[in-house]
């Protein structure tokens, strides 16, 4: 009965593990894949309101940006339009606004190269969860320690340089909004992405970190 409840505890333990490991790379995961395959999901929120003085129509825009592109929505159009690329600048043409790269310029090319970032922690803590499984069921040993603690650095790397990528984007827009802007206002939001990203950096931290994660060799 003793070695049973070993057993029990044993398995218990290792699927609750499992299950918290699954949570923070099931957040990475999707948000790698916003918003040009999950619209609703975005690091960054960006909605504007203009009129066009040629043909004087109100024209309104959704602007999403995320790890694996960006996507614009327009009262003009019921279609969505994604591009799939990092970094992400949308074109004067997509948010009707032809000839004016005011609005387009807000979104920094060399900061959104960073985004990539996130799919590269994302493979990574795949890896990771793969080694700590082969460390427990088949090595025994502590292979998967140094990966472990090498993912938690990338995650905080990911995670600081998305948020230096949404605040510059949020400053540009305010500084746009703040002067004579004759193509309207444009409202900035923080993508629910974002607090997915923070949420799992913070858990994977707090058990790695905080429990002192190792494997026993016995």
């Amino acid at each position: 009965m003793g070695r049973n409840g070993n057993v029990f505890w044993g398995i218990l333990v290792f699927g609750g593990l499992t299950i918290l490991a699954l949570i923070p790379f099931t957040f990475y995961l999707i948000n790698s894949l916003s918003p040009t395959v999950i619209h609703g999901l975005s690091l960054a929120k960006v909605t504007g309101e203009f009129v066009d003085t040629s043909t004087n129509q109100a024209i309104k825009v959704r602007v999403r940006v995320g790890p694996s592109g960006g996507c614009v929505w327009s009262n003009l159009t019921e279609s969505i339009s994604c591009v799939s690329h990092i970094p992400y600048k949308p074109t004067p043409e997509s948010i009707h606004l032809p000839n004016n790269e005011t609005i387009t310029s807000c979104f920094p090319i060399a900061l959104g190269k960073a985004l990539a970032l996130n799919h590269v922690t994302t493979a990574l803590m795949g890896l990771s969860i793969l080694a700590i499984l082969v460390d427990c069921l088949i090595l025994k040993g502590g292979i998967s320690l140094a990966i472990v603690y090498l993912m938690v650095l990338f995650m905080w790397i990911t995670f600081i340089l998305e948020t230096i990528y949404i605040s510059v984007l949020h400053k540009r827009l305010d500084k746009i909004n703040q002067g004579d802007n004759e193509n309207g206002n444009w409202e900035y939001k923080v993508g629910e992405g974002y607090w997915f990203i923070l949420a799992a950096t913070i858990l994977v931290s707090l058990v790695t970190c905080g429990g002192n994660f190792t494997i026993d060799s016995n």
